[in-house]
C-alpha cells in the first residue's frame, strides 16, 4: 500500500494504492468512514454508487481501460471520500492517470496551490476528468476497428472477421455498461446540496457529463453498426456456403448418369446392349456426364422471375 498526501493550506489530498485487505485496517484506524463503504473496498464491488453522509459523500467510480493482453475493455474501481478539508482516493491498481496529476501538482506548488485552493470537490473534478479522458481514446479505437471490419467484410468472408466483430461487439456493450452509471452518478451529484461544494463547481461536473454522454451516445451507435456488419458478415457467410452447396450438387449430378453406366455394365452378363463395343460405351458414359452438368447448370443459371 502507497499513502500519498497533497496538503495546500487547509486542505488535503489522501491518495491510497495497491490497497489489500490486510490494508483496510490501517486505513480504519486513520479515516473514521462508515464500515459498509470499507465493505464495498473490500469486496471490490462492481457496482457503481454514491452514498452521501453528513460530513461527507462516498463514490464508487469505474475507470474504463483495456486489457494489455487481451485486449479487452474493463473498469477499474476508483473509490473516493469527499468531504469539507480532505479528499481520500482509493485504488487497488495503480492509476497512470491520477498518478500523472498527482505527480504534476506535487512539482508545481502554483498548481496545487490553484487546484486545492477551489475545493476539495474541483481537486475530484480534476481527478475525475484526467480518469475518464483515456475513454474517448477508447471509443475512438473502436470506432477505428469497427471501419476496418466492414472494409473487410467487402472484400473477404472469413471466420476470424466474425471473431473481431464479436470482440468489437463485447467491448462496446462493456464500454457502455460501464459509462452509464457514472452518467448516473454525476446527475445525482449536481442535486446535492452542501457546504463544502459550492454552486459554480457544478459546471465542470456538468462538462464531465457531457463528456460521458458523447462516449455513451457514440458506443451506443456503435453496438447499432456492429450488429447490421454482423447481419451482413452471416448473410455473406450464408450466401458462400449455398455456392459450396451447389457446387458439390453439380458434381453429385454429373455422377449419376456415369455412375449408373458403370454399374449397369459391371453386371456379368451376355445380353448387355453395346457390351462388346467399348467404344460406344466410352461416348454414352461421357456424353451422360457432360449432358447433366449442362441440364443442372442450366437450371441454376436460368433467369428469375
Amino acid at each position: 500500500m502507497i499513502n500519498q498526501i497533497l496538503e495546500s493550506k487547509d486542505k488535503k489530498w489522501h491518495h491510497i494504492t495497491g490497497v489489500t485487505n490486510k490494508d483496510l485496517d490501517a486505513i480504519k484506524a486513520d479515516f473514521k468512514y462508515h464500515h459498509l463503504d470499507y465493505e464495498d473496498i473490500s469486496t471490490e464491488t462492481s457496482i457503481s454508487k454514491m452514498d452521501t453522509y453528513k460530513h461527507y459523500i462516498f463514490f464508487v467510480f469505474h475507470i474504463p481501460h483495456v486489457h494489455k493482453k487481451i485486449g479487452h475493455v474493463y473498469g477499474e474501481q476508483l473509490y473516493v471520500f469527499l468531504s469539507k478539508d480532505s479528499l481520500v482516493t482509493i485504488t487497488h491498481t495503480k492509476n497512470s492517470q491520477i498518478e500523472d496529476l498527482y505527480y504534476r501538482l506535487q512539482k508545481s506548488s502554483k498548481q496545487r496551490t490553484s487546484t486545492l485552493g477551489k475545493g476539495t470537490a474541483f481537486l475530484m473534478y480534476r481527478i475525475l476528468f484526467e480518469s475518464f479522458r483515456d475513454s474517448l481514446k477508447i471509443v475512438s479505437d473502436l470506432t477505428n476497428e469497427v471501419s476496418k471490419l466492414e472494409q473487410a467484410i467487402q472484400h473477404r468472408h472469413e471466420k476470424s472477421i466474425t471473431v473481431q466483430l464479436g470482440h468489437a461487439r463485447r467491448n462496446t456493450l462493456f464500454l457502455r455498461h460501464i459509462i452509464d452509471p457514472q452518467r448516473n452518478i454525476l446527475t445525482s451529484f449536481s442535486n446535492i446540496k452542501k457546504q463544502f461544494i459550492s454552486d459554480d463547481l457544478y459546471v465542470y461536473f456538468d462538462d464531465l457529463h457531457d463528456s460521458l454522454d458523447t462516449i455513451w451516445l457514440t458506443a451506443d451507435n456503435l453496438k447499432l453498426i456492429i450488429d447490421g456488419l454482423f447481419d451482413v458478415n452471416e448473410a455473406l457467410l450464408s450466401h458462400k456456403t449455398n455456392e459450396i452447396v451447389t457446387l458439390l450438387t453439380i458434381i453429385s449430378a454429373a455422377f449419376m448418369v456415369p455412375t449408373f453406366i458403370a454399374g449397369f455394365y459391371g453386371m456379368n452378363v451376355s445380353w448387355l446392349p453395346f457390351a462388346e463395343n467399348p467404344q460406344t460405351i466410352t461416348f454414352l458414359y461421357f456424353a451422360g456426364f457432360l449432358g447433366v452438368i449442362g441440364v443442372v447448370l442450366a437450371i441454376i443459371k436460368r433467369p428469375k422471375t
